[in-house]
């Protein structure tokens, strides 16, 4: 009897103690964020609009500046599927494309590279403009440099680009092409769109191996922005010529259309491949409609995978991400059974600190990581599924394939501030990517973050595995 009262008092105490550290009373409801975004919807940007800044003061040490570029509208790189950054380590190269026009010349219609060949200390660069006549014009860029096998001059290296394109009335298609370093040798496909698509911004993963595929991918909206159907994802596949040193592009784009519930809605898409280009994956976190993907009905990843260049896509092996042993230790267990947590990627969710994207690449050994921030799972009863911890640690993990079918992860840190709402009618999160190693044998997480110097506390802004 005295051995049951010590227990039962042992049980109690370890119950208080866990409520005290972990407080499952308290929560919030979300509340899901549009599809798309003010800024995707919006094709007849103007000049950026104005406002008054307070100083920028660092402590964390001297900044060095250097002017890249300039747009008459900064906003064309702020969606998050977009591509503006890229290196080539082999050349000492930094890359950076935008929408023109500002201080360095040409206009909001046209394409801005920069890229520097002595490690950021000094940029060139050169201007892309849509067919002289057309009345076409560049949106929502997404741009790097083609570098052929073994080749070290630049002069030789080739712009990549792709994006949606405008007519001044509405979203009229989709451009693509490729232009020699310097702004030479431009040759710009420009596609229409099909008469019900809505929004079909190509401008997601672009990517160019150096054997010379070059991949991108959209996320496809059939209707208007009063009533729209989520088609799932186009991949457009390409192969630079070096004879005609232009990219001869696989038509029709290929369509990947997963079946999910929620009518197909999809978050936070990505399309990343290995580093020799054998090996890709085109993925977005949604509900699927498929029970052994997703046995608890929340956001988890569905994803696509391909070994034969972007051609085919098959999705992978079902996966119950609740099993991840690294989520026990630092995820919350839902309310009704402490004996389970079910992690989720709240990507679709408007609250500021939730993030709208996630970062991805793929190792050495052809596997996916997918950095985010990853929450957990109030309650799994489909009347509670929009409830959240409200004092839960917001925590990023690095969630990766172990390469026999089977996930892990990996807590990388905690985020310390706030998403910002609002800012110039954009609201903005920490924008957590990945990068990776020439060879894949490192990979990166970074995300932005605030001065702990300036505001208290800590963090760290930069991972690697």
């Amino acid at each position: 009897m005295k051995k049951l009262l010590l227990l039962s008092l042992a049980l109690i105490l370890g119950a208080g103690v866990f409520a005290q550290q972990r407080n499952l009373s308290a929560i919030e409801k979300q509340v899901p964020r549009p599809v798309t975004s003010v800024l995707e919807n919006d094709q007849l940007q103007g000049a950026q609009t104005t406002a008054d800044y307070d100083v920028l003061y660092n402590k964390s040490g001297d900044l060095l500046k250097i002017d890249v570029s300039s747009s008459s509208n900064i906003f064309g790189i702020f969606t998050t599927d977009q591509r503006v950054v890229s290196a080539h380590p082999e050349v000492n190269m930094a890359v950076f494309g935008n929408r023109a026009g500002g201080s360095f010349g040409a206009t909001g219609n046209d394409l801005r590279i920069a890229y520097s060949t002595d490690y950021g200390a000094t940029f060139t660069n050169f201007i892309i403009s849509p067919t002289a006549g057309s009345g076409f014009m560049f949106r929502y860029p997404s741009s790097l440099i083609y570098n052929p096998e073994g080749n070290t001059d630049p002069a030789n290296m080739f712009a990549i680009y792709s994006g949606p394109f405008t007519d001044a009335v509405g979203w009229k298609g989709q451009y693509f092409g490729s232009a020699r370093i310097g702004g030479t040798e431009v040759n710009t496909t420009f596609e229409n769109n099909e008469a019900n698509v809505y929004i079909n911004h190509l401008n997601n993963g672009l990517t160019a191996t150096r054997a010379g595929y070059i991949h991108v991918a959209s996320q496809r909206l059939d209707g208007t922005s009063a009533a729209y159907t989520s088609e799932g994802w186009e991949v457009l596949n390409g192969m630079f010529n070096s004879s005609t040193n232009s990219v001869d592009w696989d038509l029709p784009r290929v369509k990947v259309q997963p079946d999910l519930l929620e009518d197909g809605r999809i978050d936070a898409t990505r399309m990343v491949f290995s580093p020799d280009g054998s090996v890709g994956y085109l993925f977005g976190t949604a509900i699927d409609a498929d029970a052994n993907y997703n046995p608890y009905g929340v956001e988890w990843p569905v994803i696509y995978k391909t070994t034969d260049h972007g051609v085919t896509w098959d999705k992978t092996e079902a996966f119950d991400f609740s099993e991840i042993n690294t989520f026990f230790e630092y995820l919350w267990p839902t309310r009704a059974n402490f004996d389970l947590v079910v992690p989720r990627w709240y990507n679709k969710w408007a609250a500021p600190e939730n993030q709208s994207n996630n970062g991805a690449t793929v190792d050495k050994n052809g596997n996916l990581h997918i950095a985010g921030l990853v929450r957990s799972t109030y309650s799994i009863h489909p009347d509670s599924l929009s409830y959240t911890y409200s004092e839960e640690p917001l925590m990023i993990f690095d969630v990766f394939m172990n390469g026999d079918g089977t996930w892990n992860a990996q807590f990388v840190d905690s985020l310390r501030s706030d998403g910002l709402e609002d800012y110039l009618t954009v609201s903005m999160d920490q924008r957590i990517s990945m990068s990776r190693t020439e060879d894949g044998s490192k990979v990166f997480v970074t995300w932005a973050d605030t001065d702990p110097s300036l505001w208290g506390g800590w963090c760290y802004h930069q991972y690697t595995a």
